[in-house]
């Protein structure tokens, strides 16, 4: 799906409501799409959340907290004692903190909806009535009389926040979404804070209030949301630090805004949550044999650095391959034996500084022998003559290919570009080898890396996978793809040795490089942050990056397949592996 700014969402809006769509319908509409992801919140942390639901007065929220709080809308549960809500004092309600914009309008909408389904609400509004966008004032007059409102000065938000929020089960976070304007006034800031230490499960309405939407900028604190519900498109402060840090999970919510508006006033960015992912994987009938699985051609490794070979190994057979043959210099033959039993090594002739030597023409068909896709590149090493047979053999080999690390590098060392139109090419630079390939200061690169991504996708004629938090993938044609995955348990020596064998095992399988890059990239991402769950960002090693590749397979296939829900069905006693 397209992602967007905030000024092409407001142009989306515009020329939806010019287009016959009344403005207080698409807020009616984000509220309903809003509201169902509440209701989900709500029961996920429902039991055994630790607070303390019991308040004088015997609100749900617990309003009487012994402030003024100056209501200019009344207090719609009567003179702020014993309200009857038709609920236990001690049933959790929903708090939803309100401003005065439409992001505002869109959690009263969501307070109205919740009120219908029985749940207590109470709204804390930050804005007198006469104050309010046009939208939600009239949604404000819509609430029910079961939903309490409270409006305290802006000096007391914070506490008023503080006590409301110990009797709420989940915090709708409807502040100011896209409309933040940074650095925030003091009055504001403090109440994130407030809305931050209560640590009550939050949802946050199309950004967390603070996150500049265009971005990801923080100034100088945002609301650190459990769940962020995004509406249309996907906000490009949503995927960006340290913006993305605030989000939570995020939930992207179509309320009918027309797909043509949509491509036409959106930007060449694109992100696709985790259903996206599902199709790409590969077909695996229970029926395949090694044959039908792919056969990948890994050239990797020198007397220096065995250990990328290796590594790249890992990533490669954990992709699904049914084949893996290695080819390395000879001296690391015994270690990679021991190391990768699974695959079939093919010792080649080493420089006198343990790289590896160049390859005869006739010896390099052999080596392809049945391969069906190749990666290159991950600890070769400098070399001169090493150099000028990769720029050669990657240059005629026909099969869709991966090039890392050194393989990318003997282009920049030898004062040349890579150019692969019109092949089924990925490229993998981090930012250092990006720069030297495209001639660039690499603070520049850290700066334009969604624009340069996609530039230099069309300019060399490949899928080029920018690393880094995010990885961006640039798509000749396309523009660039944000990957939805993975964080500083990555940053690490070795990590992106992984992720190279695993999208040449992916293009080994069939998939396109395109697809063989997104997939890639995100299953990398999710190994990632399952292995440091176990022992920290920290701590982490590669190899248990790579050992934890299966067990995301696993939960994909599991949301993917019906032969994978048959089997559930069958060994209910599976274990659990990875996000459901």
């Amino acid at each position: 799906m397209r992602v967007v700014t905030s000024t092409q969402m407001a142009a989306i809006d515009r020329r939806t409501i010019d287009g016959g769509v009344p403005s207080l319908e698409l807020m009616e509409r984000a509220g309903a799409a809003v509201a169902g992801h509440v209701l989900e919140l709500l029961s996920e942390h429902q039991d055994g959340h630790g607070h303390d639901h019991g308040h004088p007065g015997g609100h749900a929220c617990g309003s009487a907290c012994g402030h003024d709080h100056d209501h200019d809308h009344a207090d719609a549960a009567g003179d702020g004692e014993d309200a009857p809500c038709g609920h236990e004092a001690t049933d959790p309600c929903v708090l939803v903190v309100c401003g005065r914009g439409n992001n505002g309008g869109d959690g009263l909408v969501v307070a109205r909806l919740l009120a219908a389904e029985g749940v207590p609400v109470v709204v804390m509004l930050l804005a007198a009535p006469r104050e309010m966008a046009k939208d939600a004032r009239r949604n404000l007059e819509r609430l029910p009389e079961a939903v309490e409102v409270v409006q305290p000065r802006a000096a007391d938000w914070p506490d008023v926040y503080a006590e409301l929020a110990q009797g709420a089960g989940v915090v709708v976070d409807a502040v100011l979404g896209t409309g933040a304007r940074l650095p925030l006034e003091a009055p504001l800031a403090a109440l994130l804070r407030a809305m931050n230490d209560a640590a009550v499960p939050t949802l946050a309405i199309d950004v967390p209030s603070g996150v500049h939407g265009d971005d990801g900028h923080v100034d100088p604190v945002a609301v650190a949301a459990d769940v962020t519900v995004t509406i249309g498109l996907p906000k490009l402060g949503l995927l960006l630090a340290p913006g993305r840090d605030y989000a939570g999970r995020v939930e992207v919510e179509d309320i009918g805004f027309d797909p043509a508006v949509c491509a036409e006033l959106a930007g060449p960015l694109h992100w696709q949550d985790r259903t996206g992912y599902l199709p790409l994987l590969p077909p695996r009938p229970t029926t395949v044999h090694k044959g039908d699985c792919g056969h990948l051609l890994l050239v990797a490794g020198s007397r220096a650095y065995g250990g990328a070979a290796h590594l790249a190994g890992l990533g490669a057979l954990r992709s699904g391959i049914g084949m893996l043959t290695l080819a390395a210099p000879e001296p690391l033959e015994a270690a990679l034996r021991v190391a990768l039993p699974e695959a079939v090594l093919c010792p080649l002739p080493a420089t006198a500084a343990g790289t590896l030597a160049p390859v005869a023409d006739s010896d390099a068909r052999a080596l392809l022998g049945r391969a069906g896709a190749v990666a290159i590149g991950p600890g070769l090493g400098d070399d001169e003559a090493t150099d000028g047979w990769v720029r050669a053999f990657a240059g005629t080999v026909t099969l869709p290919m991966v090039i890392d690390a050194d393989g990318l590098n003997a282009w920049s060392r030898g004062g040349r570009e890579p150019s692969f139109a019109g092949r089924q090419v990925v490229l993998t630079p981090h930012p250092g080898e990006f720069a030297r390939l495209a001639g660039l200061p690499v603070a520049e690169v850290a700066a334009r890396r969604l624009e340069l991504a996609a530039w230099a996708a069309d300019r060399w004629g490949a899928v080029v996978v920018l690393k880094g938090s995010p990885a961006i993938i640039g798509v000749p044609g396309e523009g660039a793809w944000i990957n939805a995955a993975g964080d500083d348990a990555l940053a690490r020596g070795g990590a992106g040795d992984v992720l190279t064998g695993l999208i040449g095992g992916l293009l080994a399988q069939g998939l396109c490089a395109r697809d063989a890059a997104l997939l890639g990239c995100y299953v990398h991402g999710l190994a990632g942050t399952a292995a440091a769950r176990e022992v920290s960002s920290r701590g982490v090693l590669v190899r248990e990056v790579a050992a934890a590749i299966g067990p995301q397979w696993l939960a994909l296939e599991r949301e993917a397949s019906g032969v994978a829900a048959l089997r559930e069905r069958l060994w209910p006693s599976w274990p659990e592996a990875g996000p459901r």
